[in-house]
């Protein structure tokens, strides 16, 4: 998966967030920050992407989304339960 700049738009947006407050409260280059969401640039750093997600306050996954219109969902993946069995051997020396 790769990180997808549109929905950091689409999220900026919604939350009537500009690019300008954005960039300034993250001490980040506005014009970086524009090619993240237009896709110029295709690979923050993940320390970034954390500060994006802490600051629009979503999960930082949101953004490895497909597109903007279908948000990841973070529960797919996992399963209710899973299974684990365990053997354990021990030596007592005698």
């Amino acid at each position: 998966m790769q990180f997808n700049g549109k929905i950091l738009r689409k999220i900026r947006q919604e939350k009537s967030i500009s690019q300008v407050a954005l960039c300034k409260d993250l001490n980040l280059n506005q014009s970086l920050f524009s090619k993240y969401e237009t896709g110029i640039v295709k690979d923050p750093s993940a320390k970034r992407i954390k500060q994006f997600a802490e600051y629009l306050d979503v999960p930082y996954e949101t953004f490895f989304a497909e597109t903007a219109d279908e948000p990841i969902n973070l529960k797919s993946n996992i399963p209710e339960r899973i299974d684990v069995h365990v053997h354990i051997k021990i030596d007592w020396g005698f």
